[in-house]
C-alpha cells in the first residue's frame, strides 16, 4: 500500500536511520560496555539508570511531551529504588583514575540511550517499530565494524564450546533483536515519559538472576528497592494519557484524500 509508514521513505529518513544506529549502538552501548568494565557492574546499573530522566527531558524537547510533577516524581522514586537494590557500599568501590572515567562514560551512556529512545519513538511513529529496530541494528553494526578491529583476536571458532555459541545466539536474537523491538514498540504505544519507567526492571531482573543462577544473596535492600521501583511505575501509569501518534498514526498515513488520489493515479 502506498500509504504504509514502513514504505514511505523521504530524504530525511536515511540520515535518521544512520543516526539511530550511531547514537544507540555505537555511542550508548559502547560507552556502557567500557564504562561498566572500568567502574564496575554496580555503578553501571545505577548510573545508566539516569536514562529515564534523559528520556523525559528529550521527549519534552523533541516530542513536546509535558514534564508533569508525576513523571518527575516517578523517575526520582524509581532511581532511588535502584540505588537501594544495588546497595551504597558497592558504589564506592572506585573513585579515581579509570573508575572515574568509567563513571563519566556511564553517564554518557545513560544520556545517549535517552536520546536514542526518543529518536526511535519518532521514527517508529513514521515507519513502525520493526523497521526502526531493523535499520538501527543494521546501521549500528556497520558503524561498529571499525571498532571491532581494535578488539583482540578471538579464539578460533572451532574451539568455541556449545555454551559460547548458545550465549552468542541469545545475545543476538533475544536480548538484542527481540528486546530492542519490544522496547521500540512499547514506546510507539505509550508516551515516552511513562515508558521510561520500565527501564528500571533491568536491575531487578539482574538481581533475581544473580540469586537464581549464581547463588547471590537477596537482602531487604532488594525488597525495599523493588517496592520503590514498582511505586514509581504505578504512579506514572496512573497518570498515563492515550498517545496520539502510536500504531494508529502509522496506519493513518495515506488514509486521507491525498493518498486516495495517489492510489487512484
Amino acid at each position: 500500500m502506498h500509504g504504509r509508514g514502513d514504505c514511505d521513505w523521504g530524504g530525511r529518513d536515511w540520515p535518521m536511520a544512520v543516526a539511530l544506529g550511531f547514537v544507540g549502538f555505537v555511542v550508548s552501548l559502547g560507552t556502557q560496555f567500557v564504562g561498566t568494565k572500568w567502574a564496575g557492574a554496580a555503578n553501571g546499573a545505577l548510573i545508566t539508570s539516569t536514562s529515564p530522566a534523559f528520556i523525559v527531558l528529550f521527549a519534552a524537547l523533541l516530542l513536546r511531551e509535558r514534564i508533569t510533577w508525576v513523571k518527575a516524581a516517578s523517575v526520582a522514586l524509581a532511581t532511588v529504588g535502584v540505588g537501594v537494590v544495588i546497595g551504597p557500599e558497592a558504589l564506592w568501590s572506585g573513585s579515581g583514575g579509570q573508575a572515574l572515567w568509567g563513571k563519566l562514560l556511564l553517564l554518557v551512556a545513560g544520556m545517549t540511550w535517552g536520546l536514542y529512545t526518543v529518536m526511535g519513538k519518532r521514527f517508529s511513529q513514521r515507519h513502525g517499530a520493526l523497521a526502526t529496530t531493523f535499520w538501527a541494528c543494521v546501521t549500528g553494526a556497520v558503524l561498529n565494524l571499525p571498532f571491532a578491529l581494535l578488539e583482540p583476536a578471538p579464539r578460533p571458532l572451532a574451539d568455541w564450546p556449545l555454551a559460547a555459541w548458545a550465549a552468542v545466539a541469545y545475545i543476538a536474537f533475544v536480548s538484542t533483536a527481540v528486546a530492542f523491538f519490544l522496547w521500540n514498540y512499547g514506546f510507539q504505544l505509550i508516551d515516552a515519559g511513562t515508558g521510561s519507567l520500565f527501564f528500571f526492571a533491568q536491575p531487578l531482573v539482574g538481581a533475581l538472576l544473580g540469586w537464581g543462577w549464581l547463588g547471590e544473596p537477596l537482602g531487604m535492600g532488594f525488597v525495599v528497592g523493588g517496592l520503590l521501583i514498582a511505586a514509581g511505575v504505578v504512579l506514572a501509569t496512573r497518570d498515563e494519557k492515550p498517545v496520539q501518534g502510536g500504531t494508529a498514526a502509522v496506519k493513518r498515513k495515506g488514509s486521507g484524500p491525498g493518498a486516495a488520489k495517489n492510489a487512484s493515479g
